[in-house]
């Protein structure tokens, strides 16, 4: 038996399960090779649809889905959030910073723009609702989407669940699409991106194989395919955010592209970013640019002594052992008293 030790900040027991129950595998003493162990269903999956969601004016589709299928909107709504994360931990040291988007289920105010940023807002959601649908169908926790093969044999016992990833695709179109024609601009460019995100599911597909044979040769193999993990993804939005395109009626765009309308709102116009970390620096690493992101405002600069943990190594047979270290870093924040929601953590 082996266990990998991942030490992800997750937003919520949930994916953390699900972090773990992707990388912990069990020897069978049948000799039929590697099986999965599934996790129980965490509990969020049991508990129904919280209200904001189940009386959501945003979306119908949002609705109807938490009366009839729940776990499917829980597992994308946390899939959406991980994502926003992950968005403001890659844009931190941008001047939008992706911070106070909003997730969609919930009608946030960017996504009644045109702008650059809602495109980048309305791809990810579709992409990340994707992937924690795709996620939870992976560990079995969503009963109308369980990765049983045509036989009714459990799939984990030969391979991956690729049937679980389109699962997630199809959730996530049917759950942040909008129902009617789509008859403005705005409309076509929101529907337009929402599918470049369930895109960029498929683009980053991860090809796995097992092989199966006689101590452990390769005489037969099963191949499937599996979501990337959502940093990756995330990191390929942005960089298809960072190529947007102005789009008009008779713009020619490809399907994997992100569009806009109009010009983003100046940043330093358009918010307080008193008291945002503009940058920090280390020993050994410096990030951020307090001149352009604090727009000319000035900046103060706080020393700190944190402990790490550091020389990690992995002790027969399951133990994940490290030393406390001591690590010097100089925190650089915009000047001016900030609102709580513009304090970067």
């Amino acid at each position: 038996m082996r266990a990998l030790f991942l030490d992800f900040y997750f937003r919520s027991t949930f994916f953390i399960l699900c972090s773990l129950a992707t990388n912990d595998i069990t020897r069978s003493s049948g000799g039929g090779g590697a099986k999965i162990v599934q996790p129980p269903k965490p509990s969020i999956l049991k508990q129904g649809c919280p209200s904001d969601l189940l009386h959501s004016r945003a979306l119908r589709s949002i609705q109807l889905a938490c009366r009839t299928h729940p776990a499917t909107v829980i597992s994308a709504f946390e899939g959406i959030q991980e994502g926003l994360q992950n968005c403001a931990n890659r844009l931190r040291f941008q001047q939008w910073d992706c911070s106070e988007a909003g997730n969609i289920m919930h009608d946030p105010p960017l996504l009644r723009q045109g702008f650059r940023e809602s495109s980048l807002i309305w791809a990810l959601s579709s992409a990340s609702a994707a992937w924690g649908v795709a996620t939870a169908c992976a560990q079995g926790w969503i009963d109308d989407c369980a990765c049983n093969n045509h036989m009714g044999q459990n799939e984990y016992e030969f391979g991956g669940c690729t049937h679980g990833v389109q699962h997630g695709i199809t959730a996530s179109r049917k759950l942040l699409t909008k129902v009617g024609a789509v008859n403005s601009l705005l409309r076509k460019v929101e529907k337009h991106n929402l599918k470049a995100g369930r895109l960029a599911i498929k683009k980053t597909l991860i090809s796995s194989c097992k092989c199966h044979g006689v101590s452990g040769s390769c005489q037969q193999k099963t191949c499937w395919k599996r979501t990337a993990t959502l940093e990756h993804i995330t990191d390929y939005l942005v960089e298809k955010y960072a190529r947007a395109k102005l789009y008009t009626d008779d713009s020619v765009v490809k399907t994997t592209d992100l569009i806009y309308l109009e010009a983003s709102p100046d940043v330093c116009k358009a918010k307080s970013v008193a008291g945002r970390v503009c940058a920090w620096r280390n020993e050994t690493h410096t990030q951020g640019d307090c001149d352009r992101l604090c727009c000319g405002n000035g900046f103060s600069i706080r020393h700190e002594v944190v402990r790490v943990k550091c020389d990690c190594e992995f002790v027969w047979c399951c133990n994940l052992v490290c030393k406390d270290c001591i690590q010097h870093r100089w925190i650089s924040t915009c000047n001016g008293t900030p609102p709580k929601s513009l304090i970067f953590k």
